[in-house]
């Protein structure tokens, strides 16, 4: 199984090209299912977090040409990849993601088999005293973060379009809104 990790950065590091996150498979098909459903750990998440996910998962439900529902469909006690896909939030985000936990607020991976994304994973930042930690975000900033970090499971790599909620960094962000080539 091939995983793929993708993180969101609040400031400037190099942005890739759109694409369905296939690095290693040009093939990459995403999820086979009209409906998918996260399961959500609630252990260390703020609170307020459910709340802000269903209204993340929103924009996305908006896409006129997609065929796929996104849904927040019940609680887990699991911190690993999984179909449905996991969310959580992580004390150790920097150690458990490998990224800053004062730069990076959330990361959104998911596992590939045979061609097809099969697992997923959204790690939340509740990292003690890193800057990017979740808990320092207001509502509205929270969830764009989690737009982002949505749409990497679903399979999606980074925009280099800066308007689009798939750019690399959400630092310029005012609104949760998606772009056309967030819907292309």
């Amino acid at each position: 199984m091939i995983l793929f990790l993708a993180k969101i950065f609040l400031s400037g590091v190099f942005g890739f090209a759109f694409t369905l996150n296939s690095q290693t498979d040009p093939n990459l098909k995403g999820w086979d299912t009209k409906s998918l459903g996260f399961l959500l750990n609630t252990t260390n998440c703020p609170s307020g977090t459910e709340e802000v996910i269903k209204e993340a998962m929103k924009v996305w439900n908006n896409v006129p040409t997609a065929n796929l529902e996104v849904k927040l469909d019940g609680n887990t006690s699991s911190t690993t990849y999984a179909n449905p896909p996991t969310i959580y939030c992580s004390t150790t985000f920097g150690a458990t993601t490998g990224a800053d936990a004062n730069v990076v607020p959330g990361a959104g991976s998911v596992g590939v088999l045979g061609g097809r994304i099969v697992q997923g994973l959204l790690i939340l930042n509740v990292q003690p005293g890193a800057q990017a930690n979740i808990a320092n975000y207001d509502f509205s900033v929270l969830k764009i973060i989690l737009a982002h970090e949505i749409g990497h499971v679903l399979g999606l790599g980074h925009s280099e379009y800066e308007p689009a909620l798939m750019y690399y960094s959400v630092g310029t962000k005012a609104q949760l809104k998606l772009s056309q080539d967030d819907m292309d």
